[in-house]
């Protein structure tokens, strides 16, 4: 049976981090293993880089296969990185393999405050919040905010790869050492907060590098459906 991987969030009020002016994001390009009891399950890439108009690009594709089923899916953002927050333009997403495929393509609309869809430029039926990313980036300002508040607890309001509006809850554990493909790293723990607890979702942060995520596991009622480990950094 497959599983999906998904990359799964800016703070809520009494959960704000103060702002740094003239703050940058930290580029990188990174591979992943994916593995399911210890045996590879497929691969991953997450890569984000900045453009010469100040801008940054967020590219993130998972790939699996398990005898003959197989699924794909790409996360593409655009934004800019304004005083500590994202803030988003484009948003794109696809998948492929067995079943059903899938896509969304939105462009954020500041000045009007909706959410468009680009092909029909029809607004989405989100509602608009100043906080406001997309299911991509929203690792990103998790990955700052971890890196420059000394907060506990997260929470970021987006829009799913559903075109949906959704809200995401994170709490910060401890720092842990893991052996990865990509070697000894200590890393600090970072828990998706849910409702129900028969999916967990935790993620794996480095400090030494630059908190670039190197490792997520996701579980099911208790077993593993994938865990994502890092094997080469840029």
């Amino acid at each position: 049976m497959k599983a999906v991987v998904h990359w799964l969030a800016v703070p809520l009020m009494g959960l704000l981090v103060a702002p740094v002016l003239g703050a940058e994001l930290d580029t990188y390009d990174a591979r992943y293993e994916v593995q399911r009891g210890g045996s590879n399950y497929g691969e991953a890439s997450r890569k984000l880089s900045q453009q010469h108009d100040g801008t940054y690009v967020l590219q993130n594709e998972t790939e699996i296969s398990f005898l003959f089923l197989s699924d794909v899916r790409r996360y593409d953002s655009k934004f800019e990185f304004i005083d500590g927050w994202i803030e988003p333009r484009q948003f794109h997403f696809k998948r492929s393999g067995t079943g059903s495929n899938k896509s969304l393509s939105v462009r954020f609309d500041e000045q009007n405050q909706q959410v468009i869809e680009i092909t029909s430029q029809a607004p989405l039926p989100v509602s608009w919040h100043d906080a406001l990313l997309d299911e991509a980036n929203m690792l990103e300002q998790l990955r700052y905010d971890l890196q420059h508040s000394d907060a506990d607890a997260f929470s970021y309001r987006i829009v799913d790869d559903k075109g949906e509006y959704d809200e995401q809850r994170f709490a910060r554990g401890e720092l842990e050492m893991l052996s990865l493909p990509y070697g000894e790293v200590e890393a600090l723990k970072v828990q998706r907060v849910r409702k129900s607890s028969k999916r967990e979702t935790d993620y794996w942060f480095a400090p030494e590098l630059d908190y670039v995520l190197v490792k997520m596991q996701q579980r099911k009622e208790g077993d593993e459906v994938a865990t994502l480990l890092l094997e080469t950094l840029n």
